[in-house]
């Protein structure tokens, strides 16, 4: 057989990973309804459908209602409501699986080379374990397919008449369905710049030549920047939409920072703790790496446009991990530019004597990456939960999840036909809306740019610290009738629930393992309130049938999300009886264990704590609030050595962690080994430098032992970060006069009487 043969066979076997990874595509991109943000577009879709205009002011919260909002996502709200009008979720869901294949074959085209279809396969592979982290039914869906489409033309068919109409309609369309419209100019800017910089700037190597416009392309690449630029004010607020995006941009630092430290999808991708972290963003990080070095073996002919391109999505993708697809699209492209100019023996030095030895290689490799993908696959094709209503397993594709939202407790307000102003969770907001409104207006959805930071730190205390004087004032203010609170996602913090529970004002309507539902003691509720009121001192658990479960390795996790509900309420055996049935219907689920080993904590049981909370560790290694409640029993029981074991095992996983910095320094100080307990108060400290009393509890052990050159050495370590903290200066004070330091007492008493002297002027 010649070579010609093998040269055939190895192309016919490259095409089959390539399919592989457009079948994958289509089946992830299918997988069942979980986005919070939908719910608010059908919202907002239907109202804009009824009343056949777009609103420039809010009506969808009552916290904000008629305040100024630029909606640039109004056609995506559009188009999916009519499309789940007339097919449903399913339909929603298909929308997306045919954007998603859309967008994966204009990158195809974009790289495709039969001669590195190697090459190809593994980047587009890449690409997609990064995409598919942005499945979701949301405006940047439609945003990426954009992006892929100016990147398509730009880079391949710029010299065409046609281009000129596609760019102009496509940022139309994007600039009408979400806020990242701007990348359009900035993709022809960078390519202007570029352009720019090859002719005007002497670069290394081959660097002015390699993808240099002709004249005629850099005339044409300046009328469709006029062009696009012009597309971007076809929006109902013409100048004002336009505008709006960099507006939010610019506006991004100072006291919006808290909705990048809250909002998870905001939180940066990659973090110092993290950073070698193989479980977090490690198909991002690889992203990175090897698009970086392809810029290395092709150092002569860099594209100047390329790497411009490649620094500003990197930059932009390391701010928040909603963006990281929006790098990988530019790192794909980049690797694909890069490699044309390389061959296999740049990379790996092998020599073949014959040709067809290269490609029977080439084509193993193939083969050998064929398997892989089936393999991946076969899990992904077996994602399943159980469904406890129907006692089956559900397949995770199709329909809408019934694990994310609240979506029993919602279907308690529709059944009863309830209205009015409700106190929600964060994530809650555009479920509600989109199940409720007009009927119900939410106190907070996913809109942080139109609440403001200033409103969102003013819920965070509501809701995390149980403000119950600001929640008593924004009721007041905004006539709040209702509550929902989501536990499907996460507990219900702790203060507010009993406040809501405990309070005369509010009763208890609906408990289950979704969330709770509280209604005002107001005559428009009279009714339900009494039909429905919920006494929790008499709560009975629910049970499973097990015969019908039958052998089947499902997680009781609606049984354990009650027992955390009922924990945080103080009704602490009918918590652990929830947790003993969840453990009854999956005997190895660590995490009602932990729970059990708190409340046995609370209760100061800590031989009990210890027990449940080491099988907890040991079905979850990974878990760590089992591993701190291990460690913390462990130092409550006297077993020093152990503690710091345990908190040691922490500090490797999660080196950042103060508590376990905090806790472990405590346990060397029990153990009188006061430098290794001091280096890690310098860590702990350094990590929160406004934590006082875990250092000064510290500083008390290590009085009670005598060590007092250890304990004036953390009282110090105190006093850096908080040199005008009362509490401090005060234990300073009576250190120095229990060891005999007059001077040193009468010194810091001075600066005590400096600060009352301050906080409390005397009035001549």
């Amino acid at each position: 057989m010649n070579d010609t043969f093998w040269k055939k066979i190895n192309y016919y076997i490259g095409l089959v990973p390539i399919a592989l990874i457009f079948g994958v595509a289509a089946v992830v991109s299918g997988l069942e309804i979980k986005d919070l943000d939908l719910w608010l577009h059908l919202a907002m879709g239907k109202f804009i459908m009824t009343n056949h205009y777009i609103p420039h002011v809010d009506m969808l919260s009552s916290t904000i209602a008629g305040q100024p909002w630029v909606n640039h996502e109004w056609l995506f709200q559009v188009v999916v409501y009519n499309i789940f009008e007339r097919f449903g979720f399913d339909g929603l869901i298909k929308m997306q699986t045919v954007v998603v294949i859309v967008t994966m074959a204009l990158l195809l085209l974009l790289g495709f080379n039969k001669d590195k279809q190697l090459t190809l396969a593994y980047v587009l592979f890449l690409l997609y374990l990064v995409y598919q982290q942005r499945f979701t039914i949301r405006p940047d869906l439609f945003s990426l397919l954009f992006f892929t489409v100016f990147i398509f033309i730009l880079a391949l068919h710029i010299d065409k008449t046609w281009s000129l109409v596609v760019l102009f309609v496509a940022q139309t369309l994007w600039t009408n369905m979400h806020g990242y419209f701007f990348f359009g100019p900035l993709f022809i800017l960078i390519g202007l710049f570029s352009e720019w910089i090859k002719r005007h700037i002497k670069l290394p190597y081959e660097w002015n030549e390699t993808g240099r416009l002709s004249d005629d392309e850099y005339r044409r690449l300046k009328v469709i920047f006029f062009v696009v630029i012009l597309a971007c004010f076809l929006n109902p607020l013409t100048f004002k939409g336009a505008w709006y995006p960099l507006s939010v941009f610019f506006s991004l630092s100072g006291e919006n920072k808290i909705f990048f430290e809250v909002i998870e999808e905001l939180q940066k991708p990659i973090t110092r703790a993290k950073l070698f972290d193989v479980t977090h963003f490690i198909y991002y990080k690889l992203f990175i790496i090897i698009s970086f070095v392809s810029f290395v073996f092709n150092r002569r002919r860099i594209d100047v446009s390329a790497f411009l391109f490649w620094v500003v999505f990197l930059i932009f993708s390391l701010s928040a991990a909603r963006n990281t697809a929006y790098f990988a699209f530019a790192a794909y492209l980049v690797i694909i530019t890069n490699s044309l100019n390389l061959s296999y023996r740049d990379i790996i030095p092998i020599r073949f004597i014959h040709k067809k030895f290269e490609y029977l290689t080439l084509a193993v490799m193939k083969c050998l990456f064929i398997l892989w993908i089936v393999q991946y696959c076969n899990i992904v094709a077996s994602k399943a939960y159980y469904d406890f209503d129907k006692y089956e397993l559900k397949k995770e594709y199709g329909g809408v999840s019934q694990r994310n939202y609240p979506d029993k407790a919602v279907d308690f307000l529709v059944a009863n036909k309830i209205k009015g102003n409700f106190f929600n969770d964060f994530n809650s907001g555009a479920y509600l809306l989109g199940r409720t409104f007009p009927d119900i207006k939410v106190f907070i959805d996913g809109r942080t740019e139109v609440y403001g930071a200033k409103f969102f730190d003013e819920y965070r205390q509501i809701l995390d610290r149980g403000d119950s004087k600001l929640f008593e004032d924004y009721a007041q203010k905004f006539n709040i009738t209702g509550v929902l609170l989501n536990s499907a996602r996460q507990p219900i913090p702790e203060i507010i629930l009993r406040y809501f529970y405990e309070n005369l004002d509010w009763t208890l309507v609906y408990f289950d393992y979704d969330g709770v539902v509280f209604l005002k003691n107001i005559e428009q509720y009279k009714n339900i309130n009494e039909k429905y009121a919920i006494d929790l001192a008499v709560w009975k658990t629910k049970t499973l049938d097990l015969f019908r479960l039958g052998t089947i390795n499902v997680r009781g996790y609606q049984n354990l999300h009650r027992a955390r509900t009922l924990a945080a309420l103080g009704f602490e055996q009918a918590a652990i009886d929830e947790a003993q049935e969840a453990l009854k219907i999956s005997p190895a689920y660590g995490e009602p264990y932990r729970l059990m080993g708190d409340i046995m904590a609370k209760q100061n049981r800590y031989e009990q704590a210890f027990n449940d909370y080491r099988i907890a560790a040991v079905l979850s290694p990974s878990d760590k609030k089992a591993r701190h409640g291990l460690a913390f029993a462990y130092l409550q029981l006297g077993q020093f050595e152990k503690a710091v074991q345990e908190y040691q095992t922490i500090l490797r996983v999660w080196p950042v962690d103060a508590k376990a910095h905090f806790l472990i320094a405590r346990a060397f100080t029990e153990k009188d080994q006061y430098q290794p307990a001091l280096i890690h108060i310098q860590n702990a400290h350094q990590l929160e430098p406004q934590n006082i009393l875990d250092l000064l509890s510290i500083a008390d052990v290590m009085l009670g032992k005598q060590a007092y050159d250890w304990a004036e050495k953390v009282l110090l370590i105190t006093l850096e970060s908080n040199p005008n903290n009362k509490q401090v200066l005060q234990k300073l004070v009576r250190f120095y006069e229990a060891v005999g330091k007059q001077s040193d007492a009468e010194q810091y008493n001075e600066r005590v009487l400096k600060l009352n002297e301050k906080t409390n002027p005397v009035n001549n």
